[in-house]
């Protein structure tokens, strides 16, 4: 586990295959005001994760940013039944298996309201991601929204980030920026966002952005301006 803010917020990175390709995957872990913890993005839980994660608080909420980011959910559910679990749009339709506390929304849920900023990333007709801020430590934190291959050393990793948009610099990927038929309702969540205080940036999938993350982010989303 590595220390992103001192005693605010952490991430853990473990190797991640789409369709064959190394990408690699990320979880973050915030510590709320109360000292319990919000899980952003979980990946597989091992017993040594579930040691770190003991030491830092007790896990309290545990978040999906996208309907893509489910696949290790039910073994959190075993693991951590008294946490919250959130629902991004379309993950309840789609894991008919897991019972959610709740549905995230563009609002804040009661748990991290006036600790965390938060907004649905709109106007795609396939899937909608929430996207966090978390203005103490001036991170934005995201799932699909961008990634950053450039240091890939796979191959096939290096072709997919050429391919997509998404190894030399910041960006999100084509495939899923073809499907944000709705520009408006895009460029809305977007404007919202780039008012919120942060200068960093961690993804989900690839390198972290560590300064100059609105000017960053602003540019990867040029082509919806």
């Amino acid at each position: 586990m590595k220390e992103w803010s001192k005693d605010r917020i952490w991430f853990q990175d473990m190797p991640f295959r789409f369709h064959g390709i190394p990408v690699g995957a990320r979880m973050t872990v915030i510590k709320l005001d109360n000292g319990k913890l919000l899980i952003h993005s979980p990946i597989q839980l091992t017993t040594q994760m579930q040691i770190e994660l003991t030491k830092l608080g007790s896990v309290y909420a545990i978040v999906s940013p996208n309907m893509n980011h489910h696949l290790y959910l039910s073994e959190w559910w075993l693991a951590y039944p008294k946490a919250y679990f959130f629902a991004p749009p379309g993950l309840q339709t789609k894991r008919t298996d897991l019972v959610f506390d709740d549905a995230l929304s563009a609002n804040s849920p009661s748990i991290w309201r006036h600790q965390l900023y938060q907004t649905l990333l709109r106007g795609s007709d396939q899937m909608e991601e929430v996207v966090f801020c978390d203005p103490e430590s001036n991170t934005l934190i995201v799932g699909d929204t961008l990634a950053w291959l450039r240091h890939a050393c796979h191959p096939l990793t290096v072709a997919l980030g050429v391919a997509s948009g998404c190894y030399w610099q910041p960006a999100m990927p084509y495939y899923w920026q073809h499907t944000f038929k709705d520009k408006t309702r895009l460029r809305q969540s977007l404007q919202e966002i780039l008012t919120w205080p942060f200068d960093r940036i961690i993804l989900s999938h690839g390198e972290n952005i560590t300064e100059n993350g609105k000017a960053v982010f602003h540019h990867a989303f040029r082509w919806a301006f």
